[in-house]
């Protein structure tokens, strides 16, 4: 941990910074170990931007008059043969 929040490495992600330390010739341990000492921590999560979608609205069929608006829902309407 403290490698990780320190200066030269706090902005960095763990594979740079693994990265950075084996050039450096020092070994302390794996990216994957590094995450997981993160990840218990509470320092992990995303940085990036995600992009948010507004919810999806269900299209409405509104009858006026009797007979006037009919649907059929196809997806378990079997065919003549499986898949059809």
């Amino acid at each position: 941990m403290e490698l990780l929040n320190s200066d030269e490495c706090a902005e960095l992600a763990p594979a740079q910074a693994w990265a950075r330390e084996l050039d450096v010739g020092r070994y302390h341990c794996s990216v994957s170990t590094m995450y997981r000492i993160l990840c218990e921590q509470g320092q992990s999560g995303e940085c990036r931007r995600l992009a948010t979608h507004p919810a999806k609205t269900v299209p409405a069929l509104v009858a006026t008059v009797a007979s006037k608006t009919f649907t059929w829902y196809i997806t378990k309407a079997t065919g003549p043969a499986k898949g059809i």
